[in-house]
């Protein structure tokens, strides 16, 4: 089975949402890191261009996640 990033992010929030841990949806993320909510939703599922400052959000989701 093979996993893309979005699937690994999207698994990150679910996980965190049956432990009850924070971040377990795309608004926790947004409104801890100050972004839109459709803008989140956009660099998760990659229909930003691919851009120094994208790589660097998607890394901060990342790390803030959990995975």
């Amino acid at each position: 089975m093979d996993y893309d990033l979005t699937d690994a992010i999207l698994l990150g929030l679910k996980k965190n949402k049956r432990m009850k841990k924070k971040p377990s949806s795309q608004s926790d993320i947004a409104t801890h890191f100050g972004l839109s909510k459709p803008y989140v939703n956009q660099l998760i599922n990659g229909r930003v261009a691919p851009t120094e400052n994208t790589d660097e959000w998607i890394k901060k989701i990342c790390e803030y996640i959990g995975i």
